[in-house]
């Protein structure tokens, strides 16, 4: 079921592909984030605030990946 996903995340080309793989970063570093923010409830130190963290970086590397590979398609890729 995995390898379909992933299947499904290739592009026309590398730049699509980089894409696909950075959109999905994204939401995965925002349901990490959601998931840590709300398990922050139960209690506020600890794992769930470590998961809320690491989901903000994911999210925002993943944006600045994004943008990297929009400049590069927008200049070098045609």
């Amino acid at each position: 079921m995995l390898g379909t996903w992933l299947g499904k995340l290739k592009g026309k080309d590398k730049f699509e592909t980089a894409e696909n793989y950075s959109i999905l970063s994204i939401l995965i570093g925002a349901i990490m984030v959601s998931v840590g923010i709300g398990l922050t409830i139960i209690t506020p130190k600890g794992l769930p605030a470590i998961l809320a963290m690491l989901g903000s970086l994911i999210a925002f590397l993943s944006t600045v990946a994004l943008i990297l590979v929009w400049l590069t398609k927008e200049f070098f890729g045609g």
